[in-house]
């Protein structure tokens, strides 16, 4: 577990990095059976495709239903309310805070899946952010790192009110699996206050390496 973790923790140090071109190839495996059938991804795909509406007042309307239940969204939701949010200049500073959520939050889902090939989500969703998102970071490290703060903040006093299975979907076992064993999804419960710790620190200390940077 210590290995895996390591290895997807890493994915942070590139978290400021320039983003790619959008991708929308990787998507979640949308015929799971037995178990992976009860993940609960209603309302995720609509929540998406409404924060990503071309008309600004539409788009406006989605991001204001949507922060204020943000802890009940699934980081693939709060990845698309950071990159509508970064489409109004003077918010950029609000769609970097809810990018780190997300990616926190994406983060702490992936260690708590046991298929490690079902991770490779955080990179995905990664490279769908949007580039003024990244911009702002590398123009304003410093006020970077404190948002990043101020995320961990957030994270720690908003429970989670979503399924956090949703990353299984991405993985290989989903796709292969019959579904017939629970205890093949996530580790045991036990281990996530530990897990969370890590992730916290591990994503404080990838930014304050960045905003050293010059």
């Amino acid at each position: 577990m210590r290995a895996a973790c390591s290895a997807l923790l890493a994915v942070l140090a590139a978290c400021m990095a320039p983003a790619a071109a959008q991708q929308t190839d990787q998507k979640p495996f949308d015929k799971p059976q037995g178990i992976y059938a009860t993940i609960n991804m209603s309302g995720t795909e609509s929540a998406i495709r409404q924060l990503g509406q071309l008309v600004p007042y539409e788009r406006r309307m989605a991001i204001s239903a949507a922060e204020p239940n943000a802890p009940r969204l699934a980081p693939p939701v709060l990845y698309a309310l950071a990159n509508a949010i970064s489409l109004d200049d003077s918010q950029m500073r609000n769609a970097v805070f809810w990018f780190h959520v997300a990616r926190i939050r994406a983060v702490f889902d992936g260690l708590r899946c046991k298929d490690a090939t079902a991770r490779n989500a955080v990179n995905i969703l990664g490279k769908g952010i949007s580039p003024d998102i990244s911009r702002y970071q590398r123009q304003n490290r410093q006020d970077t790192l404190q948002i990043a703060e101020f995320a961990v903040k957030w994270d720690q006093q908003n429970p989670r009110n979503y399924d956090h299975r949703w990353i299984n979907l991405y993985g290989k076992v989903a796709r292969l699996s019959a579904g017939t064993d629970p205890a093949e999804l996530t580790v045991p419960e036990s281990e996530w206050p530990a897990i969370l710790q890590r992730v916290h620190e591990a994503h404080l200390k990838s930014v304050a390496e960045f905003a050293a940077q010059k």
